[in-house]
């Protein structure tokens, strides 16, 4: 029975858009670029192998919550109990950070594509103050408004912009796909850790997870989330490495913007320009999302009111905005928020999945011993 109230729960269905927000971030526009380090044209492989691997994490999560008490199945109270109130107190900053730098990386990522692609003589303070204002009333919203952002900024992409790639499947070269297969092992493993940072945002489950009404009927919409979210990174791979020649691809550091920008409809001219500018309403969740995660977890941990958390957030986003200027340091805390993700996801959330194993084995042990003395001494 889910603890919270029906006003700030969800349907099992809505963790569908919560995950596959998280799993398709903006990143999407220049994943396949950073395969030209690894396994190049056979990437798709390592996209498949990446979603498998998420897809054993989550179920990890899935196993490692369900056997939380109700009031207690969320990311803070599992590290309180497990690490005691120091040690967890601690972990929980460390993902409120995590939290907030992901939602940072989106917000930054999104107005640098702006100005590179649409305003490149526009001061990035304007649009910054802007988007931050809709974060804010986003936010303040509680779950159920970030789960409606969640909703237009999956329906954005699957009904408005991932049908129109279609289109250019006249201009399509399969033979740019082949050979298959002609990369090794390690060239395969390092595009798929690029992919995986890619998916990363999934920890968010660690937080909506008590919100869920049925958390029981829930996993189902998550699997289905991974599937999505790997179908799209594996059509908008394939479309670019037969549309773009391995040298083309070298040049075009956002190649998913730069195949859009290919598609010609009536009455639009630069159809990026249109693309970039629904992509509002995807990032808007993303942001929105983290932040509304970062802020509930100080609540838990700290009882720190959400709006106050929240009002600090814009104060950290506002300065970032003109500390964090140019593409070396996107990079750089791009390259931060992806190293705490592979710890904090990838390694230690399997730690605590094997930790509450053992835990659990050791007490059903303890429990079953004690029990078997008590009948020994009721014989006696």
């Amino acid at each position: 029975m889910n603890t919270s109230g029906n006003r700030y729960s969800m349907s099992p269905i809505h963790l569908f858009f919560v995950l596959y927000v998280s799993l398709v971030g903006v990143g999407l526009m220049n994943f396949q670029y950073k395969m030209l380090r690894g396994a190049e044209k056979d990437g798709w492989i390592s996209i498949l192998a990446a979603a498998v691997i998420i897809s054993i994490i989550m179920k990890m999560m899935f196993v490692l919550l369900s056997r939380q008490s109700p009031d207690q199945s969320s990311l803070v109270h599992i590290n309180q109990r497990y690490w005691g109130r120091i040690a967890g107190s601690i972990l929980n900053w460390i993902f409120i950070v995590y939290f907030m730098l992901g939602s940072f990386v989106a917000y930054r990522s999104y107005i640098h594509i702006i100005q590179l692609w649409i305003l490149p003589t526009q001061n990035n303070w304007l649009l910054g103050m802007v988007v931050l204002v809709l974060i804010y009333y986003c936010v303040s919203g509680g779950i159920q408004s970030v789960s409606g952002m969640c909703l237009w900024g999956t329906l954005f992409i699957l009904v408005f912009v991932f049908p129109q790639t279609f289109l250019v499947s006249s201009y399509l070269h399969p033979r740019n796909l082949l050979p298959v297969l002609d990369h090794d092992v390690a060239s395969l493993w390092l595009s798929t850790r690029d992919m995986l940072h890619e998916f990363i945002g999934c920890g968010i489950l660690l937080v909506v997870y008590p919100f869920i009404k049925t958390p029981g009927r829930s996993l189902k919409w998550a699997y289905a989330a991974v599937v999505t979210a790997t179908i799209v990174y594996l059509i908008f791979f394939i479309y670019s490495f037969m549309y773009f020649s391995h040298g083309q691809m070298k040049e075009h550091l956002w190649p998913t913007l730069s195949l859009i920008s290919i598609i010609e409809m009536p009455l639009i001219q630069r159809m990026e320009y249109l693309v970039l500018s629904f992509w509002l309403l995807k990032i808007l969740s993303i942001i929105t999302l983290g932040l509304w995660a970062a802020c509930h977890c100080l609540k838990l941990d700290r009882s720190i009111k959400p709006s106050l958390g929240l009002k600090f957030a814009m104060v950290i986003f506002a300065v970032l905005l003109f500390v964090i200027r140019d593409t070396v340091d996107i990079d750089k805390v791009t390259e931060l928020y992806t190293r705490m993700g592979e710890i904090l996801i990838l390694i230690y959330v399997p730690l605590v999945f094997l930790f509450s194993l053992i835990r659990k084995n050791l007490g059903d042990h303890t429990g079953n011993q004690d029990m078997s003395d008590r009948h020994k001494g009721e014989g006696a």
